[in-house]
């Protein structure tokens, strides 16, 4: 054949490869579970459509123990993804290798930035929960009755005014108590009426909710007349006792409340009391207690 054969050809050889595209380069592995080699190469194929390119593009689907790994490589790149459903991944497949390939498109540099929206208006903040503790400590006013054992000579009654100061947990309370006097004689009716008067003062401890422990001093004036002498005279003595006590609230429906209580008392200084010329007639003994029945206001 001439040269003057081979011009037009090599012309139109020329400009076909100047037309055409160049296609990228797909290789990949697909389990059959997961789709078809062929419908998969296919559709990328046809999304690629007129992007030129020279790259290459490897996509590997494989299972792994908790599902199946996707591992797409082109332009340099290279993707990763995990999912439990196959299908999906290969779906994604397409959507990843078509965004390696494609080059970028250029934003223009004369668009100017779209303003931002006004932000909506803020919310009003909700108003803080209020606090189940009051800051501030309480105020509570109280009186009670109950029977004292120890520090007269029988069992007696005793009345009791209370006032306390609390805060969460803690707190002092302070007041005065009235034992209504008892008698002591022996078989020749010598012996002495015997009644007590005194304030105390104790701390406060709330371990649990309306259950109240004290921890103080308490201290009696004792006032005792004789009885079976020739002469009649009177006597008055300290005592003064540590005391440790519990109590219980049974009902409580501020601002009234009431409880049931428990104290015992060590009994540091025990007075005696004596007829002159005659023997001791009674001598506090080393330890007392008391029965309590409170009912009071919290301010």
């Amino acid at each position: 054949m001439r040269a003057s054969a081979w011009l037009p050809l090599a012309l139109g050889v020329g400009c076909s490869l100047v037309v055409l595209p160049a296609r990228a380069a797909i290789s990949a592995q697909i389990p059959a579970e997961c789709g078809s080699l062929a419908e998969f190469e296919s559709e990328l194929e046809q999304r690629l459509g007129a992007v030129a390119t020279s790259d290459t593009a490897r996509v590997t689907l494989t299972q792994e123990s908790s599902g199946y790994q996707l591992v797409v490589e082109a332009a340099n790149q290279r993707r990763e993804l995990h999912d439990a459903n196959c299908q999906e991944l290969l779906r994604a497949a397409v959507v990843i290798t078509l965004a390696l390939l494609e080059p970028k498109r250029e934003q223009p540099e004369s668009a100017a930035p779209e303003p931002a929206a006004p932000a909506p208006p803020a919310a009003p903040a909700p108003p803080a929960p209020k606090s189940s503790h009051r800051s501030h400590p309480k105020f509570g006013l109280t009186a009670g009755g109950g029977l004292h054992l120890g520090t007269l000579p029988d069992p007696t009654l005793m009345l009791e005014l209370d006032t306390q100061l609390k805060w969460t947990r803690f707190g002092i309370a302070a007041g005065f108590r009235y034992l209504l006097p008892t008698t002591s004689v022996d078989e020749k009716d010598h012996g002495a009426r015997i009644g007590a008067l005194g304030p105390y003062l104790v701390g406060l401890f709330e371990p649990w909710p309306r259950v109240q422990a004290r921890l103080g001093i308490a201290t009696y004036l004792l006032s005792a007349t004789g009885k079976g002498s020739v002469e009649s005279h009177d006597g008055s003595a300290w005592e003064v006792a540590p005391t440790l006590g519990a109590s219980f609230t049974p009902f409580e429906r501020p601002p009234f409340w009431t409880s049931l209580g428990l104290e015992g008392q060590l009994n540091l200084i025990r007075p005696s009391f004596e007829i002159r010329s005659y023997d001791e007639v009674f001598q506090v003994p080393i330890a007392s207690g008391s029965a309590l029945a409170r009912a009071g206001v919290v301010f």
